[in-house]
């Protein structure tokens, strides 16, 4: 459970603490002055990258960037060479130069978007962490543009008690900002402890080994696919295999015959308890058993597979739950053969059931089923 908080982290890690040196430099300065900002906010800075570098390592890169950034704007800001300024527009000049570098973000959003997905890593969903960066950028901004839209009117103005006007839109701006940091906080949480609650599958290299995590809808929606563990079970009976017919609500192979059990594993999930958890909901089968056949890929349309088969001789009673399974019977070597052209059967049973009619026990109708699986995924 603690890879996937931090996964979920990492996926949807608060764009508030990536800007969190520029919001707080630009509540102290308003407030304190220009070098209490200095003070307070580069030791914030230090610590977040630090806290990033050893807590969540992946998305360093992507935190650093943020961190340049507010540096560049702390330098540009305060050279009074590059940008010469009067006495009253130097009291925005800050705000001006953050203006202008995150309207070149929004501006730059399709390039920079694919340049970070390219190279970012493809372990987490970085296209959530920029999108949600890239929607809290275009507040800010839209909140800055505002802001100093009617200030430097104030500031031009001869409008009558101008300075106390610009008194009070300061202050409304920095209650806008300071509302808009705590309401992306709540945000987050909120979106973090759903996902929290959402199903997430493992992802594993082409040796079966765990390499990262991925929420499942997600993963079947992203461009690029990932290889997920799952595990199937044959049920054969003197010659015969049980097949179930998949509802045509599934997602994956919809109407199609197929393995009488199969699922994917779930993170924090042994191959056994996957197992296990799938034939009590489709069957209402409990404590049956069944041995290890063989490992294999596959590649279905939205995702691979890295099947766990097995096989199960024992004869218990089924009963086959409607919400998953629509139809289900027991197939002879014959029937399946006869039908294995009509497209009737899913890729992954056409794989199995060549494997299962080489292993021998199909002819034979006998095996001596174990509970310890072997070559699993967690070793």
């Amino acid at each position: 459970m603690k890879k996937l908080k931090k996964q979920i982290k990492e996926s949807f890690f608060n764009p508030v603490f990536h800007l969190l040196p520029l919001l707080l430099f630009l509540l102290v300065d308003d407030f304190f002055g220009m070098n209490t900002a200095w003070k307070i906010t580069f030791p914030v800075a230090l610590f977040l990258v630090l806290y990033v570098y050893f807590v969540y390592n992946r998305i360093f890169i992507w935190h650093l960037s943020f961190v340049i950034l507010f540096l560049s704007i702390c330098i540009i800001t305060g050279s009074e060479n590059l940008l010469p300024t009067g006495n009253s527009v130097k009291n925005i000049l800050f705000e001006i130069v953050t203006f202008g570098f995150l309207f070149v973000f929004v501006v730059l959003r399709n390039p920079s978007k694919r340049l970070i997905t390219k190279y970012m890593s493809k372990l987490i969903p970085m296209t959530n962490n920029f999108e949600e960066m890239y929607r809290f950028i275009l507040a800010l901004t839209l909140v800055l543009f505002i802001y100093l839209s009617v200030q430097l009117v104030l500031v031009y103005t001869t409008l009558e008690n101008s300075i106390f006007y610009q008194q009070i839109l300061r202050y409304f701006y920095l209650s806008l900002l300071v509302f808009l940091i705590i309401y992306e906080i709540f945000r987050i949480q909120i979106i973090r402890s759903k996902l929290f609650h959402e199903e997430w599958w493992p992802v594993v290299n082409d040796q079966g080994k765990i390499v990262g995590t991925i929420e499942h809808q997600t993963s079947l929606k992203d461009e690029n696919k990932y290889m997920h563990p799952v595990v199937r079970v044959m049920l054969v009976d003197k010659g015969r295999v049980f097949l179930q017919k998949r509802a045509e609500s599934n997602i994956v192979y919809p109407g199609l015959w197929d393995t009488a059990i199969s699922n994917h594993v779930k993170v924090g999930e042994s191959i056994e308890q996957c197992v296990d958890r799938t034939a009590r909901e489709r069957y209402q089968l409990e404590r049956f058993k069944y041995m290890h056949l063989s490992n294999y890929t596959v590649e279905l349309k939205d995702e691979f597979h890295y099947s766990f088969l097995f096989v199960s001789c024992q004869l218990l009673q089924i009963k086959p739950n409607p919400v998953f399974i629509d139809q289900t019977k027991w197939w002879t070597k014959q029937q399946i053969e006869d039908n294995m052209t009509a497209g009737i059967f899913t890729d992954n049973f056409k794989l199995e059931f060549d494997v299962l009619k080489r292993s021998g026990l199909l002819d034979s109708g006998e095996c001596e089923c174990a509970c310890n699986l072997k070559d699993t995924v967690y070793k």
